[in-house]
């Protein structure tokens, strides 16, 4: 697993923080010490301080998605290959003349 980690250097020392896991922070003298123990920090974070879980929240409203009452709404239109084509054809050529500036 690659976790982005926030490495700086403050006051002669360095500071290592855990960009997606705040609670996960450490300080050292050396830069690689630093490394090293984000390191250890964040297996024992993710592996012994925590558990992952998943929580469904009743919502009074849900909220729904509006595009989705349109959805394949021009599957059986004979026009719509054409439709397309003619907007890839449009973009190609605005794209073509931005690029040629």
């Amino acid at each position: 697993m690659i976790c982005d980690v926030i490495l700086r250097k403050e006051a002669g020392r360095y500071i290592a923080r855990a960009k997606d896991y705040p609670d996960v922070i450490v300080e050292e003298n050396s830069r690689e010490k630093a490394i090293d123990l984000i390191r250890i920090h964040l297996l024992n974070y993710l592996t012994k301080d925590t558990e992952l879980i998943q929580v469904e929240v009743p919502l009074q409203n849900p909220v729904k998605n509006p595009w989705l009452e349109n959805f394949g709404c021009f599957r059986d239109d004979p026009g719509f290959e054409d439709l397309q084509a003619e907007i890839a054809a449009y973009r190609q050529e605005i794209d073509k003349d931005e690029f040629s500036i």
